[in-house]
């Protein structure tokens, strides 16, 4: 007869643990927590390593909010079970909502090797962004998609990563799957917008903006992006309008604040942003674009020393940034200090959207270190036509450092610059370039010769028009029965800066005579704003075909008494040629024409009337009226 032997104690103890988490499990499927939780506690007191009970624990911490306990549960069970995937996957989130990204992601790492499931791609991929790991993030991503192709916030978190890696089109197509897939998800437009800010699709960026708006109102970081759209569109109130809602959510957002400076600056409310500026720096004191903002409204008060020191703290924060280095570099050399700014000036061709291309020469660039003696040097000009006439004065001093000297000029200006000493060979660009052993960019020689305020070459007249074309053009003019004024009141009206440095004609025409004076029109091009001032001013002459290119306008100037003009390039030819020259300047003018003085050390012969407010002509204009009898006196009054 055979008997039954009594089951081994471990066994028995095993099937009592069994029956306890079978009921365990069951309590807490149909909801009855607590009860749970106390079945998984008395396995626990029966076994103390048990996986089960450890995990299940830990999820139900975790769902409690208490994530130290959560963690250390999770710990416990991974001790008992080293293989167990989902442990690792449980242990990751706990430690992502508790703020442990690093940590997170060693456990997201062990998962995926583990037990590769979506929610371990998932995790991994929420730490590593958390890290700022964007091309690790849009890889786990992308493996969460590959197996589900229509998960949501995988498609908007990739799309999140692809936008920081500056891959645009990903970062679109991304957002706009997730959002065919669930439309009213507002974070997927939000993402949306900003991908499309990025890429310059600024109407499109306002409408995505808009739609995560009309879903989520309460966004302030994104009532601010759509802000920054706005004012990319130029459609300034609305954009400080939308600033200041953002700033009702969030009144201490450090780059909010400074945003909203940036945009009172554009509507040239320059004192509202600088005090919009030092809220920003309360709040952040680190934050270097609000010392840029700062720095840009104290430039535009004309307080130089504060502004520089602005920009210096802003260089501090982003020491590689090249719109803080033009900025310092730029201010530097307005206020006469270029030491500092010249060197600064060279990152000119580093900044976007710089006038003009950097010309990729192999030959080494020449900027004053080097013996030039048996050599030839290139000089290229670039930017504007004015900046050329302004700079090519230092040819004749690199031809007398021992150099063959190859001048490269604009099309309209050969012809003028054969007229420059020191005998360099003038092409026009395009044309082709001798052989060269350096080159120098034109505005990159008071670098090269370490010139200052003090100390820059400045002779009385540096070109001069062709005899032939002056004869040609005083036998055209009337005979000089009074002084002869040339006139120029607007530039390119595609200038960055148009707008502070042009003026209506009619504005200009208030603070002079009305007799006694020959007035010539040197401009060539005419607004059709001021069609009806020239035509109720017969007595201002017109001979266009005088201003067809550089050398007849030279031939031109060259009769002219006077020449009163605003900063544009003819302001540098009288300067270059000698010709008295009255230059009216916006508050803040061009580095080259400096602060604060009525002379100025490139041209001898011109004289500097300058705002004290901004856009407002009427202090300059006055000076002019003030100063014409004087030089009326003594002006020649026939030829």
């Amino acid at each position: 007869m055979h008997s039954e032997q009594p089951a081994p104690a471990s066994a028995a103890k095993r099937d009592q643990i069994d029956a306890l988490l079978d009921q365990a499990f069951a309590a807490y499927e149909q909801g009855r927590l607590d009860q749970a939780q106390g079945h998984f506690q008395a396995v626990l007191a029966l076994d103390p390593q048990d996986f089960d009970a450890l995990h299940m624990l830990g999820v139900m911490a975790m769902q409690k909010r208490a994530l130290p306990q959560a963690i250390a549960l999770f710990e416990q069970a991974i001790a008992a079970d080293p293989e167990a995937g989902m442990a690792y996957t449980n242990l990751g989130i706990a430690c992502m909502e508790s703020g442990q990204p690093e940590k997170a992601l060693a456990s997201f790492d062990k998962a995926v090797v583990l037990e590769p499931s979506v929610e371990a791609f998932f995790g991994r991929g929420a730490a590593q962004q958390a890290l700022k790991q964007w091309a690790a993030t849009e890889a786990s991503f992308a493996q969460v998609l590959a197996v589900q192709p229509g998960h949501v916030a995988a498609l908007i978190n990739r799309g999140h990563a692809c936008l920081m890696l500056q891959r645009f089109d990903d970062a679109v197509a991304c957002y706009e799957k997730a959002i065919a897939i669930e439309p009213q998800r507002a974070g997927a437009f939000a993402g949306l917008g900003d991908a499309l800010l990025s890429m310059q699709r600024l109407p499109q960026a306002l409408a995505a903006y808009d739609r995560s708006l009309a879903l989520k109102a309460d966004q302030p970081d994104l009532l601010g992006n759509r802000a920054s759209t706005l004012l990319k569109l130029k459609r300034l109130p609305e954009a400080i309008d939308c600033y200041e809602q953002a700033l009702q959510l969030a009144p201490r957002n450090a780059i909010i604040l400074s945003n909203l400076s940036g945009a009172l600056r554009e509507s040239a409310r320059h004192a509202e942003a600088l005090a919009m500026a030092d809220r920003a720096l309360e709040v952040d004191p680190k934050l270097g674009g609000a010392h840029m903002n700062r720095g840009n409204a104290l430039l535009d008060m004309a307080r130089l020393d504060e502004a520089r020191q602005a920009f210096a703290m802003a260089r501090q924060a982003q020491p590689t940034d090249v719109e803080v280095q033009w900025a310092l570099g730029w201010t530097s050399l307005l206020a006469g200090d270029w030491a500092t700014g010249l060197p600064l000036f060279e990152v000119r061709w580093k900044k976007p959207g710089f006038s003009s291309e950097p010309r990729g020469f192999t030959q080494p660039l020449w900027l004053g270190e080097t013996d030039l003696r048996g050599r030839t040097i290139l000089l290229h000009a670039e930017q504007g036509l004015g900046d050329t006439i302004n700079f090519c004065r230092y040819a004749p001093l690199v031809a007398e450092l021992g150099a063959k000297v190859v001048l490269e000029v604009q099309p309209p200006l050969k012809g003028l610059m054969r007229s420059l000493a020191g005998g360099a060979q003038v092409i026009a660009r395009g044309e082709p370039l001798p052989a060269f052993d350096v080159h120098c960019p034109l505005m990159s020689l008071p670098l090269a010769f370490k010139s200052t305020p003090a100390h820059l070459p400045a002779p009385a007249s540096y070109l001069h028009a062709d005899p032939q074309q002056v004869q040609a053009v005083a036998a055209r003019l009337a005979p000089r029965s009074q002084p002869r004024i040339g006139l120029v009141w607007s530039g390119n009206a595609a200038h960055r800066n148009d707008a502070n440095r042009s003026m209506p004609l009619a504005t200009l025409m208030s603070a002079l005579p009305s007799s006694g004076v020959q007035y010539y029109c040197l401009q060539k091009d005419i607004r059709e704003a001021d069609l009806p001032t020239l035509k109720d001013r017969p007595d201002i002459i017109r001979l266009h075909d005088a201003l067809q290119g550089f050398d007849s306008t030279a031939a031109l100037l060259d009769q002219m008494d006077l020449v009163i003009t605003v900063d544009t390039s003819i302001a540098h030819l009288a300067g270059a040629m000698g010709k008295p020259c009255w230059i009216l300047l916006s508050r803040v003018p061009d580095w080259r024409w400096l602060v604060d003085r009525p002379d100025c050390p490139w041209y001898p012969s011109a004289r500097l009337f300058r705002q004290t407010s901004w856009g407002q002509w009427q202090a300059p204009l006055q000076e002019v009226a003030a100063a014409l009898p004087a030089w009326l006196a003594s002006a020649p009054k026939s030829s």
